[in-house]
């Protein structure tokens, strides 16, 4: 019968309604750590071959970065 094919419901709750509103606060941790990560190495990687000389700042946001995004993972695969 052609109604066999829709789509079925939505069965369970979702995350967020059994207490678990960590994931989501991880996950967008994570999006903004590897953010930071691969401006600040595009930055650099831009300055470098500008021939402009690299700042100290830049390679320490970029691994702050880089460690923000993986810890952050790390906690969404855990929860």
């Amino acid at each position: 019968m052609a109604t066999d094919n829709l789509p079925k419901p939505n069965i369970g709750t979702p995350d967020y309604a059994q207490g678990r509103t960590n994931k989501k606060l991880w996950a967008i941790l994570t999006t903004i750590g590897f953010a930071v990560f691969w401006i600040y190495l595009l930055y650099m990687a831009a300055t470098f071959f500008g021939g402009d000389g690299i700042s100290w700042y830049g390679p320490i946001i970029c691994i702050a970065g880089l460690a923000l995004g993986l810890w952050g993972r790390r906690q969404v695969e855990r929860e």
